[in-house]
């Protein structure tokens, strides 16, 4: 390799590993601030619909170009049932009991898991000896990190946290099975939740939070709406581009630990010796489960 190759293929690595960290960085950073929309009062209703009203009008042009891309209105509907209210409406409804870093290691490893084992049933995905040990010790963080929550409230949020991570394994296996393009996959989403969740909301609740939005509801509408729907997906597609799909998993990985951690200076969630202990189990058994190393 000349130096010019060598220099194309080390820049190329660093922007992969920027975009990587961007996506971690999103996706650690949603339940945090989900939580925060949360103490000013915001219902998982009102951030459901701030989500996919701003979401659903940027991205309502590439559904109006392409359509379905192929993939028909009744595949889509059922991906937007996966990725669409119902997730965001279970996550965020689990953070009125459970705190935010709980949802931001129980609802990817819970994710993972259902992913893998979906892939398993429904896609016949081969599963290894690395990726089972992988996820016994993502199940046991998780365990871990709820252990606290067993007969208390928390425990209702904890196994919202589970449900939501489901819910996107299903939209994963889905998008698999259906080899869908992610930017028109998350485009359908949002646009088909706009349109059927936002006149039950208007309905519902009523239009006051968008005729009058206030500071924080404002951070909220940018940071769901195109942060979290948009963003995350683009560094994350970004990411493989560069680095390739196994390079590009290690970042989901992060997820956790950048949740626990943000947790902290922004919400005052001070992690127990059970979180950090959770973290660390299932930020490994990501790592097998993800294929990143192998026992």
């Amino acid at each position: 390799m000349n130096i010019e190759d060598r220099t194309r293929a080390e820049t190329s690595m660093g922007v992969g590993i920027g975009y990587g960290l961007a996506a971690a960085l999103v996706w650690g950073a949603w339940p945090v601030l989900s939580q925060l929309g949360v103490n000013e009062h915001l219902g998982a209703m009102d951030i459901t619909a701030l989500r996919f009203t701003i979401s659903g009008v940027i991205l309502l042009p590439l559904v109006m170009r392409k359509g379905t891309a192929g993939l028909g209105w009744g595949r889509a509907i059922l991906l937007c049932a996966g990725a669409g209210v119902p997730y965001v409406l279970v996550m965020v409804g689990g953070l009125s009991y459970a705190p935010a870093a709980h949802a931001g290691v129980i609802g990817p490893s819970s994710m993972l898991v259902f992913s893998v084992l979906g892939s398993r049933l429904f896609l016949g995905e081969t599963l290894t000896r690395s990726r089972l040990l992988g996820l016994s010790i993502v199940v046991m963080g998780g365990i871990i990190i709820g252990w606290e929550n067993f007969g208390q409230e928390g425990l209702r949020g904890d196994l919202m946290f589970v449900c939501g991570g489901a819910l996107w394994a299903s939209y994963t296996v889905l998008s698999k099975a259906w080899s869908t393009d992610p930017l028109q996959a998350t485009a359908l989403v949002a646009v088909i939740s706009m349109v059927l969740y936002l006149p039950v909301y208007m309905v519902w609740v009523g239009p006051d939070m968008f005729m009058f939005p206030t500071p924080g509801v404002l951070i909220q509408g940018l940071f769901q709406g195109v942060f979290a729907s948009i963003f995350g997906l683009l560094f994350y597609s970004r990411s493989i581009v560069e680095l390739g799909a196994a390079k590009a998993a290690v970042f989901a990985a992060l997820v956790p630990s950048i949740a626990v951690v943000l947790a902290y200076p922004v919400l005052g969630e001070v992690p127990s010796m059970l979180d950090v202990l959770g973290v660390i189990v299932v930020s490994a058994g990501m790592g097998a489960a993800l294929g990143l190393y192998k026992f």
